[in-house]
């Protein structure tokens, strides 16, 4: 049986893929340009921001602008389509999240993650990249930027 070989891989995909059982697998997804479907409550948890709520907050849809409210949040940021930013927050932050405008999405649940180095601007990508491993965003923060983007919209929260 031949052992499949990858390119070299990074510490931060090391420490991404080591919430699953299957490493490899990750990496295979990865190098094949998918994105690998990661466990979440091992590593890190994920906050699931809704974009009109983040781009409310930045007071404009264009990426810098929405780069630089997120940017406030500490740590690595994914989007996915149709519409939710993914911020990746510490192991067992789903736990005590207490913000009615975003779900947290920890211990037994499952996130796609994408390259590296696929920063979008099409499909799930990251809107600021993991640069690296246990750099997570706050959640403090994460909820935060929810209550200014209900603020911009006039919503209460």
């Amino acid at each position: 049986m031949t052992q499949y070989t990858h390119p070299p891989v990074t510490p931060v995909e090391r420490w991404l893929a080591k919430t699953i059982q299957d490493p490899e697998s990750a990496f295979r997804d990865w190098e094949d340009g998918r994105p690998a479907v990661l466990a979440l409550g091992v590593q890190f948890d994920a906050v699931k921001l809704p974009q009109r709520l983040v781009h409310a907050a930045a007071g404009a849809p264009e990426r810098s602008a929405v780069a630089t409210v997120l940017a406030q949040l500490g740590g690595p940021v994914i989007w996915s389509p149709p519409g939710w930013y993914l911020a990746l927050v510490p192991a067992g932050a789903a736990e005590t999240w207490d913000s009615p405008h975003a779900a947290a999405l920890g211990h037994g649940a499952y996130l796609p993650v994408p390259r590296l180095d696929r920063t979008g601007p099409e499909g799930i990508h990251w809107t600021l990249p993991i640069d690296g491993a246990r750099t997570l965003c706050s959640p403090a923060a994460a909820a935060e930027l929810l209550h200014l983007g209900r603020d911009r919209q006039g919503l209460p929260r």
